[in-house]
C-alpha cells in the first residue's frame, strides 16, 4: 500500500466521521429536542474535543493493517520458496519426495497422479489445489486434466489446430491445449 492510499485511508474516514456525526447528532436533536441544537455547535464541539481521538483511532487502525498486511505477505513469500519436497498420500502409506523429480501431474480424478522420471503415484488431492501449490515452484498447467515441470520440458510444437504437442525430456508427449498455450509460451520463453 503505498503512502498516498495510507493518508487516505486515515484523512476520508476521518472527515466522514467529523461530518457524519453531527448530522445524526441534529436528526436526535430535532427529534428530541425540538432543534436546540445546530449542525454547526456538533461540528465545533467534535472538531475541538474528539479531532486527537478520531485520528489517533483511525492512524492506528490503518497503520496496524497496513503492518499486518506486509507480514502475512513475507510470509506467504517465505512459504512459497520454502515448498522443496512434497508429502504422498499413497493410500495407506506417505511418501516424501523432492519436486524437482516430478516430471508431470495428471487428473485421475478424484485423485491426481504424479509421474516422476521412473515411477507413477497417486495422491489424493484434487489438480486445482496441487497446481496452486506448485506454479511458484515452475510448473504449469498445459490441459485442463495435466500440469508440467517446465524444467523437465525439451520442446514444443504445433498440431495446426491451435494446440500442441510438448515433448518432455523422458520422450513422454503431453497435449498443450489452445486455452493454456499462451501462458505455457510466456512461461517457457522466460525459463
Amino acid at each position: 500500500m503505498s503512502y498516498r492510499k495510507t493518508i487516505a485511508f486515515i484523512f476520508f474516514p476521518i472527515v466522514i466521521h467529523l461530518a457524519l456525526l453531527p448530522f445524526v447528532s441534529l436528526i436526535i436533536s430535532v427529534l428530541f429536542y425540538n432543534g436546540r441544537f445546530g449542525f454547526f455547535k456538533f461540528l465545533s464541539y467534535g472538531v475541538g474535543h474528539d479531532l486527537y481521538k478520531v485520528i489517533i483511532i483511525y492512524s492506528l487502525f490503518v497503520l496496524g493493517y497496513r503492518y499486518w498486511f506486509s507480514l502475512t505477505k513475507s510470509s506467504d513469500t517465505t512459504k512459497e520458496t520454502e515448498l522443496k519436497t512434497l508429502v504422498i498420500n499413497n493410500g495407506k502409506s506417505n511418501i516424501v519426495i523432492n519436486i524437482e523429480e516430478i516430471v508431470q501431474i495428471t487428473s485421475a480424478t478424484p485423485y491426481v497422479l504424479i509421474h516422476l522420471e521412473n515411477r507413477k503415484l497417486l495422491h489424493s488431492e484434487t489438480l486445482k489445489s496441487i497446481c496452486l501449490k506448485l506454479e511458484k515452484q515452475g510448473f504449469i498447467r498445459v490441459h485442463k486434466s495435466a500440469v508440467v515441470n517446465l524444467s523437465k520440458v525439451n520442446s514444443y510444437k504445433s498440431r495446426l489446430n491451435g494446440d500442441y504437442d510438448i515433448q518432455l525430456k523422458n520422450d513422454n508427449v503431453v497435449r498443450l491445449s489452445r486455452t493454456y498455450s499462451a501462458d505455457f509460451k510466456k512461461a517457457f520463453e522466460k525459463d
